[in-house]
């Protein structure tokens, strides 16, 4: 009897687990010890940590990083009928983050080699001016796609020349580098504030929902740690409202461990994504670029193709996970439809969404099971060659008749 293989998870958290176990366990009994899980001694230790590691001055861990987003664009002045310019290609949040700040997202176009935004495409924008908002725009709102950094030289530049403030969205970056006039710098660490999601699934992530927001501004840093805690001065006394968005000691504690392990975890991440491009070189298919100002920690392996959901379907046929992000760009999400976009606005983001593909990617996927990922790709897209060709043999076939 053939033996079933093993299936291939896309994020494996329950061998990350298994390898902290003893760890984490020592740390939360330490917090059931100390009984603080709002706030407290595992909070200020993580967010010490965490700003070390960026080499920033300050970290204010929060609940999420959707709230970090958001607190972060408030602290910095963005509010009622201001505009932030973002990418449409990254997660809901991005926007939702604007919205909730009282701000008009406004999208421009990607890089179709890279998914993050284009700075040909936002200095066209800023030079048009032609603004969605009469306020027209206060801030640019960079994603650093799937791990890799966003060209925030340019993008900078182009916000100092502007006036325009700097949130970095490093949700799925941490660890990332860039390169800088000054030197390597963690991604989320080179604008006004640089934001972070802590949900399970990231490469630093927690036992539930968590975020962050690094910053070098010593007001932003004060008026976030307030505006998370409902606006307080002290335990009665509230200087504005502000929001229940406060880091809990327990996902603290698990982020402490967590971040001892990030740099290791990051560097198989590298060489698992070194071994799929090796791998799959000469498939056709299209691999992920990290330009070379950019250490990309490889949040997600993504590739393009426009047998997107046939190789799809034969994965998750061999029993291995696979995902898609993002499938509808963000100015084509119903939620965003009174913003007026429509499909044909943002040509690269378009096309970059229909045909994206997420492989395994995590830092205990093993050597083989990269190989049999890669074989099963590979088998399938010789099929699908010698179905084109069989087809083209055919009388009356033309070129016209394939789809693209």
């Amino acid at each position: 009897m053939k033996r079933a293989k093993r299936a291939i998870k896309l994020v494996d958290l329950a061998a990350q687990n298994a390898e902290i176990r003893h760890e984490v366990t020592y740390a939360l009994a330490r917090v059931h010890r100390d009984t603080a899980y709002v706030g407290g001694p595992e909070v200020e230790a993580f967010e010490r940590e965490f700003a070390e590691y960026l080499n920033v001055k300050w970290v204010v861990g929060v609940s999420s990083g959707t709230e970090a987003l958001h607190l972060a664009l408030r602290c910095l002045g963005v509010g009622d009928g201001d505009e932030v310019i973002t990418s449409p290609m990254t997660f809901v949040g991005t926007a939702e983050a604007i919205v909730h700040a009282g701000a008009l997202p406004t999208f421009v176009d990607i890089d179709p080699r890279t998914g993050n935004l284009s700075p040909a495409a936002l200095t066209a924008y800023l030079q048009s001016r032609r603004f969605r908002s009469a306020h027209g725009p206060k801030a640019i709102l960079p994603v650093h796609l799937y791990g890799t950094p966003a060209p925030m030289a340019e993008l900078l530049e182009i916000a100092d020349r502007h006036g325009l403030k700097v949130v970095e969205d490093a949700c799925q970056a941490h660890g990332a580098r860039m390169s800088l006039p000054g030197g390597w710098t963690r991604a989320g660490a080179a604008g006004d504030a640089g934001c972070f999601s802590f949900y399970a699934g990231k490469n630093l992530g927690a036992w539930g929902e968590a975020g962050a927001i690094a910053t070098n501004d010593s007001d932003v840093a004060e008026r976030l740690a307030r505006l998370r805690d409902h606006g307080r001065l002290s335990h009665y006394s509230h200087q504005e409202c502000g929001y229940n968005a406060r880091l809990d000691a327990i996902q603290a504690a698990v982020l402490r461990v967590k971040l001892r392990y990030l740099d290791r975890w990051n560097s198989r991440r590298r060489e698992i994504a070194a071994s799929y491009t090796d791998l799959l070189a000469e498939s056709g298919l299209g691999l992920p670029e990290v330009p070379n100002y950019a250490d990309s920690c490889h949040h997600l392996f993504v590739l393009q193709t426009r047998h997107r959901d046939h190789l799809r379907t034969a994965l998750l046929g061999n029993q291995i996970e696979c995902g898609i992000h993002y499938p509808v760009p963000l100015h084509l999400q119903p939620a965003f439809s009174y913003l007026g976009y429509k499909n044909g606005d943002f040509p690269h983001a378009e096309r970059f969404a229909d045909e994206v593909l997420s492989l395994p990617m995590h830092p205990h996927l093993a050597n083989l099971e990269i190989v049999r990922v890669a074989e099963v790709l590979k088998r399938e897209l010789e099929r699908l060659s010698g179905s084109e060709v069989i087809r083209r043999l055919q009388p009356g076939f033309s070129d016209s008749s394939v789809g693209g």
